[in-house]
């Protein structure tokens, strides 16, 4: 009796608590029945940074404080005078004051701050002298802080760096510059060629993406004649002595075979100036055309899209299919068929937005669902240029409904970029008929209830190998250990109907194991708990004796089993799936075999609308929308405004940064690409020649940014002896060198793999395999020793490089030894060139 009396309480205890911890977890308004307001325009002045005698800097407001180190969209070269000029562009609202803070990038201290300087009515610019005692070629943030004739604050960010010597930051400026106008005359495409790498890979057939390895026909536009009808913005978006990256950001117009176009331009130069030369490292040039509703072809019934890097973003329609929804260049469209009419739902921008605030593209619209009554159900995300949420960046959810009403049903802001936010916000989301939304930002799965205005939690610091989505039939699927992707059980949550479906483990010596999704299905595995072995750098192999495909509801469709062979991973491929297969050794290890390919016959139906190319002499590729072939044209559709208003609920809920760690590979101006491994994002930006960020905004590595050599001391020799293993001396001399107080003996007698053991200690390890040795020497050039491995069980920490020799510790001869590092590269290779580092120690 007194048991149950016991389970009572607590039953009511927990009810509570979790009513406590959402309501804590949760921001709300205190108006339920909604608010009424217009959507608003632009008022925040963007700013420009001149130094040297160059704009560097192109700077958008903030409403409130960001990260630091989080906003990598401009860097600002500072000579040895210190000095930079703001200069401030045509706004509604005026600043009437600027003061400044200079910020270490990694910790967020606070290294100087100065009381704002009160700016005069019309005045323009502000000359800025700092006096911090800079350390040369280190980077610091810049949080510039106005405050408008409004009383709100803003804040605008970049990034400084100062050099001492002349960094030739004008002849590299002045490159890129008559690069970009030779562009535009025809006559210098042989000049241009020089600098220019041509490709037999690329087929120079469109202008939507242009690069170094383009020809140079395309380099001056083709056949196109294109004219600059807006300012022409230019940043710097990496700097160091050598190189520096430039992007250009304008509009042009020109002549096409439908008539007179606009598009929207992005030009990207990484340059590099060495003893008396510029050189071009690589050059990228988008082109995006603005949607124009004149522009259709009614012999075709098409509306055009025109030149884009964009087409097969996703479409909508309504039940009748006569009704379609598409957003282009951050405008949300519906199309009419019936009526032949086109409205403008929603935009990012006002009508009357000048290029100059359009050119700060910082934003999507994704569409969601339209639902059995019309209504439709979107979001929009990232930097908000206008209106209530002005200089935040955000996810809002929105319904416009079948009358024509756009409601604002959640607001969710968030203390991120819109570069990240769209790495970390999953494609897939989804409303169900019950109201709810699910998405997923940074390794969280949410479910915000719209009636009930709650915030869920499904499941967070999800990993891809554990935690994966069924779009075709709106499933989530997970492993019941989301940290590795295998254990007891696999569930399948049905989104629409709430149902689960557990796919359970064999017997208790085995684990099953969550592979991936093809189409309307799911892969599995079983895996013996003794088969699954860990490698001496902490990557672990998990063989699978059988491949099991199934359905949503848990049925098997098809089951595979290889002879004397294991599913080591698979990779889905439209209907295929790519399987890497291997095999167990004499020694009792794993090895990759073979690859092999399975078929999942899954049935497609055709869409009733999509997207179509053309290619034309004068525009090359353009990009059409295609309807169901029954549906006729008849004339230019006619083009009415949307909502004026919107309806707001006054409901928002701040959403998290990610749990754990991503890797961000910052290239060409933006952030192209997210890894949950630091080896896979390093091999991607040196293909790139960016940068890999991390999700606490650490620069783990930089293209081109290590010295020429380093050696770093303070490094203690630790023997391999009775009691201590060579890879527990490794990690010793690593910890040592951390100022962690560790036994070696007691340390090895733990028999961990070495990243473990330097996990236990360390907060950021980075296991580096697969990367090479030109690779992992960023991290001795700042000063992090990389543990070496020579072979299975053997390995050496590099504390030094030239460019001909490696320092290294060995702790089977307790020497520090100077090879060669062309030899000691090739050890490396033969040993799978396995590494590990880590990142910045708190």
């Amino acid at each position: 009796m007194i048991k149950n009396i016991y389970k009572a309480v607590g039953l009511v205890l927990i009810f509570f608590g979790a009513l406590f911890y959402f309501g804590n977890r949760m921001q709300t308004g205190v108006n339920d029945t909604g608010t009424s307001r217009q959507l608003g325009s632009e008022t925040f002045p963007y700013m420009q940074l001149e130094t040297q005698g160059k704009i560097v800097s192109t700077l958008y407001g903030y409403s409130a404080p960001m990260e630091p180190d989080i906003l990598r969209e401009s860097m600002t070269p500072l000579a040895s005078d210190k000095t930079i000029i703001v200069l401030l562009g045509e706004a509604a609202t005026r600043l009437t004051s600027l003061g400044y803070e200079i910020v270490d990038k990694e910790s967020g201290e606070v290294y100087a701050k100065t009381e704002p300087v009160a700016l005069t009515g019309g005045q323009k610019q502000l000359e800025i002298k700092f006096t911090y005692n800079f350390a040369t070629s280190t980077e610091y943030i810049l949080d510039l802080m106005g405050t408008s004739s409004e009383g709100r604050k803003i804040h605008y960010y970049t990034r400084l760096k100062y050099y001492l010597d002349d960094s030739h930051l004008a002849e590299k400026m002045n490159f890129a510059e008559k690069f970009h106008k030779n562009t535009f005359e025809k006559r210098k495409e042989e000049e241009l060629g020089r600098y220019l790498e041509p490709s037999s890979t690329n087929r120079n057939s469109t202008l939507a993406s242009v690069d170094i390895t383009s020809s140079s026909d395309l380099v001056t536009w083709g056949s196109m004649s294109p004219k600059v009808i807006s300012n022409e913005l230019v940043t710097v978006k990496e700097y160091n002595m050598e190189t520096a990256c430039i992007q250009y950001n304008y509009f042009v117009k020109a002549e096409t075979d439908s008539g007179e176009e606009t598009y929207h331009v992005k030009e990207f130069y990484r340059v590099r100036h060495a003893s008396g030369h510029d050189y071009l490292l690589n050059f990228d040039r988008t082109m995006e055309a603005e949607f124009d509703s004149r522009l259709v072809s009614t012999q075709t019934s098409q509306l055009k899209i025109g030149i884009t890097n964009d087409s097969d973003s996703r479409m909508l329609h309504n039940k009748a299919e006569n009704v379609l929804y598409f957003a282009r260049g951050g405008t949300l469209y519906q199309y009419d068929m019936t009526a032949n009419r086109i409205t403008k739902i929603y935009s990012m921008f006002s009508e009357d937005a000048s290029y100059d605030y359009r050119s700060y593209d910082e934003h999507s619209i994704r569409l969601l669902k339209v639902d059995k009554d019309d209504n439709l159900y979107f979001c929009a995300y990232g930097y908000f240029p206008r209106g209530a949420y002005e200089g935040d960046v955000a996810v809002v959810l929105y319904e416009y409904t079948a009358k024509g009403e756009l409601l604002e049903l959640v607001y969710m802001p968030s203390s991120t970029t819109y570069q990240q936010l769209k790495h970390d916000f999953e494609e897939y989301g989804y409303v169900s008929t019950r109201g709810i939304y699910y998405f997923t930002v940074a390794n969280t799965v949410y479910a915000y209830n719209i009636a009930g205005k709650r915030l869920d939690k499904l499941a967070e610091n999800i990993k891809e190998s554990s935690f994966m989505t069924m779009e075709k039939v709106n499933c989530y699927v997970w492993s019941s250990n989301l940290k590795s992707g295998y254990g007891e059980s696999i569930t399948v949550y049905n989104l629409e109907t709430d149902e689960r479906q557990v796919i359970y483990q064999p017997d208790e010596k085995t684990y099953v194991r969550l592979l991936g999704v093809i189409e309307g299905n799911f892969l599995y595995g079983y895996v013996k708990k003794s088969a699954i072995t860990q490698n001496k750098d902490g990557s672990r192999v998990v063989p699978c004796y059988e491949l099991y495909i199934a359905d949503v509801e848990g049925k098997v469709v098809k089951k595979f089993n290889w002879k004397n062979e294991f599913v080591q991973s698979i990779q889905s491929n439209g209907n295929v799936v790519n399987v890497t297969l291997c095999k167990k050794d004499a020694g009792g290890k794993y090895e990759k075999s073979r690859e092999d390919s399975i078929s999942n016959q899954a049935q497609t139906t055709a869409e009733k609308f999509k997207y179509g190319s053309r290619v034309t002499s004068r525009s090359l590729t353009e990009w059409y929308i295609q309807f169901p072939s029954e549906f006729v044209m008849p004339s230019v559709p006619s083009l009415a405004d949307g909502p004026k208003m919107l309806k707001s609920a006054d409901r928002f809920v701040r959403l998290e940064q990610p749990g754990i760690a991503k890797y961000y590979v910052s290239a060409a101006g933006r952030i192209t690409e997210s890894f949950e491994s630091a080896r896979q994002a390093i091999r991607a930006a040196d293909e790139q020649m960016g940068v890999v960020v991390s999700s606490d905004h650490q620069v783990v590595w930089e293209r081109s940014g290590s010295f020429l050599q380093n050696s770093i001391g303070g490094m203690e020799m630790q023997r391999e002896e009775e009691g201590v293993s060579n890879l527990a001396a490794c990690a010793y001399m690593v910890l040592k060198l951390n100022h962690v107080s560790v036994d070696a003996r007691k340390l090895s007698a733990k028999k961990k793999p070495i990243y473990d053991m330097l996990a236990e200690y360390l907060r950021c390890p980075v296991n580096l395999k697969g990367c090479t040795l030109e690779q992992v020497l960023y991290f001795v050039s700042n000063n992090k020793p990389v543990i070496a491995m020579t072979s299975d069980n053997k390995g050496v920490v590099i504390s030094g490089y030239s460019t001909t020799q490696l320092t290294l510790y060995n702790p089977e001869t307790g020497r520090q030894a100077t090879v060669s590092r062309s030899e000691y590269e090739t050890v490396f290779k033969n040993a799978g060139n396995r590494f590990i580092s880590y990142m910045n120690v708190e």
